[in-house]
């Protein structure tokens, strides 16, 4: 499951109405001063699901009912007990009408067993016998699944937890596909079919999926046949024959353009929007390259039957590693201006390496998530670092840990954590982010060699098993001949992260070079830690490493040194995961970081701290970083030239104006033109700039350029927006979107109303944000015209946020009516003029008849609403 865009929900959530190229996008470091995270009540322990029975084998065969959103099922499932004899079976049924539930001999003779189903989660089936372990047995329901009616969960990173999802069902909603599909990750395909619906089962399956003839189906395995009924409808028959655990199982149903692709003669295949089929080998770059680079990177090949790889509308989540149906959320699908600045090459590598650190090999409970997520994470840094070089792959990974420090000011937990509220609550950045980075860690203490071959031997060792974190330390010390217990105490065990305190002095008389380091953090919630680290020391030509390990509270370490060094970079190869106060450089100490430094993050740390220096050389040295050969160097500097600006400000324009218009890099000109717009007092002299920005290949230096050009020049701005008002791209209509909101002409309404039609899913939250904003400033009557699209998105959207938006806005507009309302009763009853009178009497019909349409959609929304959130608000605005 990639969080995306953890790229999180959450993060949309803040970013996704503001400027394309938002200021939070910078890359600066995090003062995240001490924090202490306790719970106010004792949490329970979350154990692993106990195994009575266990699941081999999943056979369904399903029919969908579209306009009342219900599959019609029958499932036969396969089961043994697991160890101890037993005369009963548990099964997760979330919802479900059952019509019966039969034993199924082996000669195919059904007899009717008893069960008990009071709370229409789970049921409990009397087997009529006891079976030992040593017999498997087979039973058969007959279901209707009815995920609508279901009380709606989920969380920041899968939004809703329903399990299956119908699009547009009754096909009312206008430029939006019908489709069907499924979402099973946590515990939600027990929603769609009976199952044990726990990570450490697994099953073989197979699916029998009934559709109107118009429509392609995708599942798990091949396609074996397919079945014309003669009725309109047709049978395709799936088939998965190796094991996966259940929250994989996966279906979707739709009208796709199929193309065609391979690995090694296995399928490689993506389904996109028919308008969509010449861009579909762009929307998943690389796919049979990165199949070929994993297999021989983990010495394990790819283990499935094929890789199947589509995108859907209004998805919960950004993308999900069904073993061999990869669902992606429509963010992935775009024509080629597109894709320029929206690639999802990162989540398609994420999701592919799901299938050996998941899917392969699975966590036994969420508990042991990081054991998926966080290697799925570091996937996408070693497909990084193969296709692009290092220096990208450790920009990557710096927003990791940028992430991960974020979500440490407010929340620092176990990464393995047996004790938690919910088990949605795993899907955090500590689950993805600071795993990753703690994987690298582990890689860099053992080295390339011993940690691939440790990942063989996890892989090979439990390979279509569950496991839990110890499974991956003994594969790595049966490797390494090391014990690892430490390592993997102190940064799987154990929650938080090293603050060190890093401060430098030179002994000229004895030529020593002294490094004191003190561990900082709140040693009474966070014990030290161990770091094995480097240190370079620079002279005029030479670098001499040093290798230290840090233990205690205090340490000095001393370096026998003639001269005084130019510069010690402690922790050579920036692979820590800490915070650190470095105490040790001066100007010309940053400046050589800067020059000599190979990695990312030398060259970050140089520019940010040069940035504070109100200093020519310090001005100069940035300016010089515009020209570095990798772009994330680039938006760094361009993101550090306030000083610059004020000490060298015709070469610092002249750089960023060539940036803006000629650098290869999309989102490089897009900062440049961002830098222009706001950071310089004569914004308005780069109009020409700004305008020409206006036909750049890429769509985010479209949008940045009109949001610049409406931020230096209203009018301009305004005309310009107006002129792009039918553009299809999400970018340019989110920016048009953040314009209009603060504008009072009742005129852009009608953008609105389009743009809610031409977007959806993620795409339309923009669009909805901004319109609910634009609303408040208008009077009844154009509120009036709005409540028909606020109330459709409040009952239809899948994801709880996009509802809450549309429901909110419905609250506000009822609040500000019913205000006027009582305004308009008191200067009734002091008018006498009986012109005047009359017009009031006709403004209060008319916010009466608003007024009333908003009771109404509040009732509906209401009697439909499952979100205890949404809920809540409703109550709260009475």
């Amino acid at each position: 499951m990639k969080n995306q865009l953890i790229v999180a929900v959450s993060s949309m959530l803040l970013l996704a109405s503001c400027s394309i190229l938002n200021k939070t996008e910078k890359i600066e470091e995090v003062d995240l001063g001490e924090i202490t995270v306790k719970p106010d009540n004792p949490l329970e322990y979350q154990p692993s699901e106990t195994r009575v029975n266990d699941l081999i084998h999943t056979k369904l065969d399903v029919k969908f009912d579209w306009p009342n959103a219900h599959l019609y099922g029958r499932a036969n499932l396969t089961l043994k007990p697991h160890f101890l004899p037993t005369d009963s079976l548990w099964l997760d049924a979330k919802g479900f009408e059952i019509k019966e539930i039969n034993l199924v001999a082996k000669n195919g003779a059904e007899t009717s067993l008893s069960y008990s189903y009071t709370d229409n989660m789970r049921v409990r089936i009397n087997l009529g016998k006891t079976y030992t372990r040593n017999d498997t047995y087979q039973i058969a329901m007959t279901y209707i699944a009815k995920p609508n009616e279901l009380e709606e969960g989920g969380s920041a990173a899968i939004t809703s937890d329903k399990g299956l999802y119908f699009i547009n069902p009754n096909g009312e909603e206008a430029n939006k596909p019908k489709q069907i599909w499924t979402q099973g990750e946590t515990e939600a395909s027990s929603c769609w079919f009976p199952t044990i619906d726990a990570p450490n089962e697994k099953m073989t399956q197979e699916i029998y999926m009934t559709v109107d003839t118009q429509y392609v189906t995708l599942s798990n395995g091949l396609l074996l046949f397919q079945t014309e009924n003669g009725d309109g409808t047709r049978t395709d028959y799936w088939k998965q024959k190796l094991p996966h655990a259940p929250y994989l199982a996966m279906m979707a149903v739709g009208e796709f353009a199929v193309v065609r692709d391979s690995w090694r003669n296995i399928g490689v295949n993506y389904y996109v929007e028919p308008k969509f089929e010449e861009h579909a080998k762009e929307i998943f770059p690389h796919t049979p390259e990165m199949l070929e680079f994993y297999s021989k990177k983990l010495g394990v090949d790819y283990p499935w039957e094929k890789y199947d790889q589509i995108v859907v509308r209004d998805y919960v989540s950004g993308a999900m590693e069904n073993t061999t149906g990869v669902i992606f959320g429509e963010f992935a699908q775009g024509d080629h201006r597109y894709l320029i600045d929206n690639s999802a090459e990162d989540v398609v590598s994420h999701e592919l390496f799901h299938h050996w650190f998941g899917d392969l090999v699975t966590c036994e409970s969420w508990s042991n998530l990081p054991l998926n997520e966080s290697f799925a994470t570091y996937g996408e840094y070693l497909w990084r670092e193969y296709k692009d070089g290092k220096m990208w792959a450790d920009y990557h990974i710096a927003q990791d840990l940028m992430s991960y420090l974020r979500e440490s000011k407010r929340k620092q937990v176990d990464m393995i954590r047996y004790y938690f509220d919910n088990k949605e609550d795993m899907f955090d950045s500590h689950s993805y982010a600071k795993g990753g980075r703690i994987l690298h860690m582990l890689r860099n203490n053992l080295g390339d060699e011993v940690f691939f071959e440790g990942l063989r031997v996890y892989l090979e060792d439990n390979k279509y098993q569950a496991v839990e974190i110890h499974q991956l330390r003994l594969a790595m010390e049966k490797v390494s001949g090391q014990d690892l217990n430490w390592f993997f105490n102190q940064w799987f065990l154990a929650s938080g992260h090293p603050v060190l305190d890093i401060s430098y002095a030179y002994d000229e008389d004895l030529g020593l070079q002294f490094v004191t380091v003190e561990q900082t953090q709140n040693l009474k919630s966070i014990p030290l830690y161990r770091l094995p680290v480097a240190i370079d020391i620079y002279h005029e030509n030479t670098i001499t490493r040093h290798e230290i390990e840090v233990t205690k509270e205090r340490q000095i370490f001393e370096f026998k040194s003639a001269t005084k060094p130019i510069l010690v970079n402690f922790d050579a190869d920036k692979y820590l995961l800490c915070e650190k106060i470095d105490h040790k450089k001066n100007l010309r100490s940053w400046v050589t970081l800067y020059e000599r430094g190979t990695l990312f993050e030398d060259k970050k740390e140089a520019i940010l701290a040069l940035s504070t220096e109100n200093d020519t050389l310090a001005a100069r040295t940035i300016i010089q970083a515009l020209d570095d050969r990798f772009w994330g160097i680039k938006e760094v500097a361009i993101y550090s030239l306030e000083n610059a600006i004020n000490l060298l400000p015709n070469l610092t324009k002249e750089r960023l104006v060539a940036l803006a218009q000629f650098d290869e890099k999309s989102s490089v000109r897009a900062a440049a033109i961002d830098v222009l717009a706001t950071d310089f007092k004569g914004g308005n002299d780069f109009r020409f700039i700004f305008n020409n920005g206006l036909n750049d290949s890429s769509y985010v230096v479209v949008a940045t350029s009109l949001y610049a050009l409406y931020e230096t020049n209203k009018e301009e701005g305004l005309a310009a927006a107006e002129r792009m008002e039918q553009s299809d791209n999400i970018d340019i209509i989110s920016i048009i979107s953040e314009i209009y909101a603060g504008e009072t002409d009742a005129k852009y309404q009608t953008f609105y109303e389009a743009a809610m039609t031409r977007t959806s899913g993620f795409d339309r939250y923009g669009v909805l944000a901004g319109y609910a904003d634009f609303i408040k400033g208008q009077n009844a009557l154009y509120m009036g015209k709005s409540v028909e699209t606020f109330k459709n998105s409040a009952l239809i959207e899948n994801a709880w946020w996009m509802r809450i938006v549309a429901t909110n806005a419905i609250l506000e507009m009822n609040k500000s009516i019913n205000s006027n309302l009582n305004k308009l009763d008191k200067k009734i009853d002091n008018t006498v003029d009986e012109t005047a009178l009359s017009n009031l009497k006709e403004d209060k019909n008319n916010h009466q008849k608003v007024a009333n349409k908003l009771q109404e959609a509040i009732t509906e929304i209401k009697a439909k609403e499952t979100n205890t959130r949404i809920l809540e608000a409703i109550e709260k605005a009475k």
